[in-house]
């Protein structure tokens, strides 16, 4: 191997981003205090795992806890970790949550959703691929419910709607590709861990808006678009998936953020799956490697675009939290 080539691996491996460029963005401190009676308190748990908790009842997309490494997901088989899972519903404070919303299944979303359901006692919703997941992972049907597309689900005093997405463009890397094989568009039977990562197909993905009182949250876990999904819809927050936007041609990143940001129309944005998920939770999230995007090129986009509509823009750091509303 060539030092050339030696050199283009170890910066493909390196973070694409460098989050000090940014600590204006981060609010840099944690909401503890009780939270008062109307308010909703969000957590961010890294990748596209969402924490709603409105101090009555918590609701959670994905929970992906596990984070396995780059090397043994890409060459061994993966599964749950009890253990980090249990501290990280510890940590969170995950101790009434009512129901887990799994954007897509593929492992870095659904793998570690069927324990969080049997350690909290919560519904996990899914699509069919999501179902034969917690089946493999032995929940009880009674726990699982089968996503009901534009039909609202009550939880306390969230109302849940599920809306049909697109999962982010197809990639390569090292020749791979993360596209859905179209004989095999579904995981179509119980999945049981260990497994390989490749094992945990698409299976559709899905956006969540999400209604509070007079208030509306919309999570867009995946960067791609539906045109005209949102042309009613308006929303004070904006839980937006930017992974890969950069590398995608300059008319889908238009298109994105129109069909997005503008129609939705948000007072507050907040972005979401730009951390490296092979590093553990429980340390400073990093963005995602040079590998497969850029973090810099991404929010440097999304901030030139909100910069002038005049809409905030927050990160957030694993387990922090800030009140919504």
């Amino acid at each position: 191997m060539t030092m050339f080539s030696l050199f283009g691996m170890d910066c493909a491996f390196r973070s694409s981003g460098d989050l000090r460029l940014y600590e204006s963005y981060f609010p840099h401190e944690n909401q503890t205090a009780a939270i008062k009676q109307g308010k909703v308190r969000v957590t961010f748990l890294g990748t596209t795992s969402i924490l709603l908790d409105d101090g009555e009842t918590q609701i959670l997309t994905d929970g992906f806890f596990t984070r396995p490494s780059l090397w043994k997901t890409a060459f061994s088989k993966i599964e749950s970790d009890q253990n980090i899972i249990q501290s990280v519903l510890e940590k969170a404070k995950i101790n009434r949550l009512k129901g887990i919303f799994v954007c897509h299944s593929h492992y870095d979303h659904v793998m570690d959703a069927p324990l969080v359901a049997k350690f909290t006692n919560a519904k996990l919703f899914g699509s069919s691929s999501t179902i034969n997941v917690g089946i493999g992972a032995g929940l009880k049907e009674e726990n699982m419910e089968l996503f009901s597309l534009g039909k609202p689900v009550k939880l306390g005093k969230f109302s849940i709607t599920v809306l049909e997405s697109k999962h982010t463009p197809p990639f390569r890397i090292f020749g791979k590709t993360n596209a859905t094989d179209s004989n095999f568009p579904a995981i179509a039977s119980p999945l049981t861990q260990p497994v390989k990562a490749t094992d945990y197909i698409e299976g559709g993905a899905f956006d969540f808006l999400i209604q509070h009182g007079k208030h509306k949250i919309l999570i867009k876990s995946s960067t791609n678009y539906v045109e005209g999904a949102f042309d009613k819809i308006n929303v004070d927050v904006l839980l937006l998936g930017i992974a890969q936007l950069s590398l995608q041609p300059l008319s889908f990143q238009e298109n994105y953020y129109s069909e997005t940001v503008k129609k939705l129309k948000p007072r507050l944005l907040i972005p979401i799956h730009w951390d490296n998920f092979f590093l553990p939770l429980a340390k400073p999230l990093e963005p995602n490697l040079k590998l497969g995007d850029d973090f810099d090129s991404n929010m440097n986009l999304l901030l030139q675009r909100t910069s002038k509509d005049q809409i905030q823009v927050q990160l957030l750091q694993g387990f922090e939290s800030i009140d919504l509303f």
